[in-house]
């Protein structure tokens, strides 16, 4: 393992199959994180980290935490204890059946002073998938 990574553990043989569950594991929640985040950029066009490339400690905090892990526990649960399983099909409509997501783009003064970047997610992107 990387050694940016926290380590496999300490009764893991050293294979590639262990390193493979480790990457999915629910005690690891970074694989979750990032797709989560690739997938809200693919939407948004911003990810809630914007720093997508660089999910470590040199990158950007969120600007939704609390989404984030909430968006990424949900990802990672298991289907019959209502998470998404890990389905990218269930995680986009999650998305697009959002406030956030249906929301107007309409431009509106008041919220562009406030936020011009648009981080707290006032006003849906312009350009919609």
């Amino acid at each position: 393992v990387p050694g940016f990574l926290p380590q496999l553990p300490s009764n893991a043989p050293a294979n590639r199959l262990a390193l493979a569950k480790w990457l999915v594991s629910r005690t690891n929640p970074l694989t979750a994180r990032v797709t989560v985040n690739r997938q809200w950029e693919a939407f948004f066009g911003r990810g809630i980290v914007a720093t997508g490339a660089d999910f470590g400690y040199q990158g950007a905090l969120p600007s939704h935490p609390e989404l984030l892990d909430w968006l990424a526990v949900s990802f990672m649960q298991p289907v019959d204890s209502g998470g998404l399983g890990w389905s990218l099909k269930k995680l986009h409509k999650l998305i697009v059946m959002s406030a956030t997501y249906r929301q107007a783009s309409k431009h509106r003064p008041e919220v562009a002073a406030k936020d011009p970047q648009n981080k707290l997610l006032a006003r849906q992107h312009r350009l919609r998938l």
